[in-house]
């Protein structure tokens, strides 16, 4: 079938806006109208906190909503910008005003945090907390409907005892209101369209959300089509209501599948029917932005759209049914990048599961992230979930591990070891004191002993003094931006009558990653070998080298190159990598996050490989000015000559059930030698090692050379560059370059 359709009024729609919101005039005009009237409600009631400001969005939106229906797709769901991606809608106008509020709670923390955020120390996705990666409760939701939750916060009202729990809830109240009457509108949209000229397959759209729309989601959706919508909905409205940045649709097979299952046994389905389904349920994620762009900036290509496949259910079975194959194959036969899929295996997944996968990724599709539940549900239990609860666990964003209506993970938080090393070798004392630091230098250390320990303690200075910032003044959060509507879908924040954002869900996580962990390691294994061990070098002489940038030095820069370093399996290497994690495990597991949880440890990192990497001076572990730091988990691109099963053994030597933020690997396979079985061998290896998240490429440098010359002939090539996918023509050349020197592994 085909569905040009539909994505020519999706492409209209959103035009080359990069996928964050839309281009049309009448809605943009819309959006600027409520952000003016929110204005002027605000300056004749300067008294109103955030709660009545948000029930205030809430009673706009419920008066002026305009539906969009797309005539091609029988999905109501679309508020006018991506839900995952929209920093410019109604809902996000309430965070946008009060910023200034929660920098001027301490002008000096504020100047503090964000001058180390500007000498890449850190990144945080927000102000103190986290504001690009939240998940919907789609499966409470799924479960109840609005309806159901409208009744349990009506039973909660009586049970406040005090203002600030009676406005949560009142509030949230609201929000659910207005959700009911945007389900009516709908419906009474389609019905007007449907008295114009339409085509049969328009009607049959139409028609579909006439009848469903002022029914369900407020009622629990009662077929798969229901269903399907239900998640695209919830996604969408809590982004456009409560200013969230929603990425994620939820675990598509594992919910749907009963659904599906009824549909099909009373005759109200046909499996080519569902296909059709699913496939115009996904190009909603997929059309909104043009795939031909160039990827120059940082956000390019970047829609924050994910769903996730297979798994276990949270009684340990596992998922793989007639929806894992559909979502796979519509995936697989309209090419598309988007949304990410993001797949769940184990050693013991279906041999048949990791075909489709393999097979796909062999074809020149690089568009997986594969989450090992073996690893992944003992970490997450490690960290105090139920196991019922994580072996549900959702992946959202680029890697964020969440519990779908039982937690918002802030994932976007990242913290830089390989700054460390380089302030502690370069900074000028005017430099570090723009940042507030004293650092010890390490130029008169006696024995690596103590070179370590004033390295970490230079870490931890930056590290817990981060952490402890964002769990003091991230709280602010709560004030300047409650979300209630989103908190009362979600699990237990009703029972304690309490926003999200105040800790009010079953979980209240907070990831932050070691960025770099490779340039680290390997840089104190260097200095280790280089002045300690094998003693070719003092120590003041191998920091004068590098601070002049290994010039001159091509000997010892080499020596340096051939050092142990992570990767390598060796003795020395496991042991100090181990000590590094377990040291940061250990002084950072006992502090509280701003919503009252605890963080999490990750190993990921996103383009600031490059980036960062750009304008970082030369380390002890051989890296010259300017050049590409490591890969979230993965060796250094250029010290990396083991076989791909030596990487994985030594990465395999940390405690990863302690790593609950994530971690991640990136390799690529030489598809000359590669098959679907080498592919199906390499996961199960995976799995059994405890390694985490794996994004695979499988290309050969000739194609990529090629595809650079000839780029009409290899326009569905797509690769996967860090927790993004995108064609391979449409890099930069900047992009293309990086891509093409990665290490490439044998199958």
């Amino acid at each position: 079938m085909s569905y040009e359709a539909l994505k020519k009024e999706l492409r209209e729609f959103y035009g080359n806006n990069g996928g964050q919101v839309c281009i049309n005039t009448e809605r943009l005009a819309l959006t600027k109208q409520r952000r003016q009237s929110m204005e002027a409600y605000a300056v004749v009631h300067p008294e109103a906190d955030s709660f009545e400001l948000r029930r205030k969005i809430y009673e706009l939106i419920k008066t002026d909503f305009q539906p969009i229906i797309f005539p091609d797709s029988p999905f109501y769901c679309e508020m006018g910008g991506n839900g995952g991606w929209n920093m410019s809608g109604i809902g996000r106008w309430l965070l946008n005003r009060n910023i200034p509020e929660i920098q001027m709670e301490s002008p000096e923390t504020w100047e503090i945090f964000n001058e180390r955020c500007r000498q890449k120390y850190y990144l945080c996705c927000g102000p103190y907390f986290d504001i690009s990666h939240n998940s919907p409760p789609i499966f409470n939701i799924l479960k109840k409907g609005f309806k159901g939750i409208y009744g349990e916060a009506c039973a909660a009202l009586p049970k406040c005892t005090t203002k600030d729990e009676t406005k949560f809830v009142e509030t949230a109240i609201v929000g659910l209101e207005t959700v009911h009457v945007l389900l009516r509108k709908y419906g009474e949209a389609a019905k007007k369209m449907l008295l114009e000229g339409r085509t049969a397959e328009q009607q049959m759209c139409l028609r579909r959300i006439a009848e469903s729309a002022p029914v369900t989601p407020w009622l629990p959706p009662r077929t798969f089509y229901e269903a399907l919508n239900t998640t695209w909905f919830v996604r969408e409205i809590m982004g456009e209501l409560d200013g969230l940045a929603i990425n994620s649709l939820g675990r598509l097979d594992a919910w749907l599948i009963g659904f599906y299952d009824n549909d099909l046994k009373n005759g109200r389905i046909t499996p080519d029917e569902a296909y059709d389904l699913i496939c115009r349920f996904l190009l909603l994620g997929d059309m909104l932005y043009d795939h031909n762009k160039t990827v120059v900036k940082y956000g390019d290509h970047e829609n924050e759209i994910v769903f996730t496949l297979g798994g276990c259910d949270p009684a340990g079975t596992e998922v793989f049914n007639d929806l894992t194959k559909m979502f796979l194959r519509a995936h697989r036969e309209m090419n598309l990048i988007y949304p990410k899929p993001h797949c769940r295996f184990s050693t013991n997944s279906n041999h048949e599961y990791l075909l489709h996968i393999g097979n796909d990724i062999l074809s020149g599709r690089c568009v997986y992230s594969l989450l090992n539940d073996d690893c992944i549900i003992p970490a997450l239990v490690k960290d105090g979930k139920a196991l019922a609860d994580a072996r549900d666990y959702c992946c959202t964003g680029c890697w964020d591990l969440v519990l779908d209506s039982r937690e918002d993970n802030a994932g976007g938080n990242y913290f830089s070891l390989a700054r460390i090393m380089e302030a502690t070798i370069h900074d000028a004392p005017e430099t570090l004191a723009a940042a507030h630091l004293d650092f010890q230098r390490i130029d008169t250390a006696e024995n690596f002993e103590e070179v370590y320990r004033i390295l970490m303690e230079n870490t931890f200075k930056v590290m817990l003094d981060m952490l402890k910032t964002e769990g003091t003044f991230g709280q602010l959060w709560s004030k300047a931006a409650p979300a209630p509507l989103h908190s009362a879908c979600s699990l237990d924040c009703l029972e304690k009558r309490k926003d999200f954002t105040a800790g009010g869900q079953r979980y209240n996580p907070h990831a932050f990653s070691l960025c770099f962990f490779a340039n680290f390691i390997d840089s104190l294994l260097a200095i280790s070998t280089l002045c300690f061990e094998r003693k070719i070098c003092t120590l003041p002489e191998l920091l004068n080298t590098i601070r002049n940038n290994w010039k001159d030095a091509e000997v010892l820069h080499h020596q340096a190159l051939n050092s142990p370093h992570w990767g390598d399996n060796k003795p020395e290497t496991v042991s100090l990598a181990r000590r590094v994690f377990e040291d940061i495990y250990a002084r950072t597991r006992s502090l509280k996050n701003e919503r009252g949880g605890c963080f999490q440890l990750g190993v990921w990192i996103y383009r600031e490989f490059r980036y960062w990497g750009e304008i970082m001076k030369a380390l002890p572990d051989g890296r010259r000015d300017g050049e590409l730091l490591a890969q979230s988990l993965n060796p250094s691109h250029f010290r990396n000559r083991e076989a791909v099963t030596t990487v994985f053994q030594c990465l395999s030597c940390l405690d990863l059930t302690k790593c609950a933020g994530n971690s991640v690997v990136n390799l690529v396979l030489d598809k000359s030698g590669t098959t679907p079985d080498t592919i199906e061998a390499l996961l199960r290896t995976f799995a059994q090692l405890k390694l985490q998240l794996l994004q695979l490429n499988c290309t050969s440098h000739e194609e990529l050379l090629d595809a650079q010359k000839h780029p009409e002939a290899h326009e569905n090539l797509i690769v996967k560059i860090c927790g993004f996918s995108a064609k391979f023509t449409a890099l930069s050349k900047e992009w293309q370059e990086e891509v093409i020197h990665r290490r490439t592994y044998r199958g």
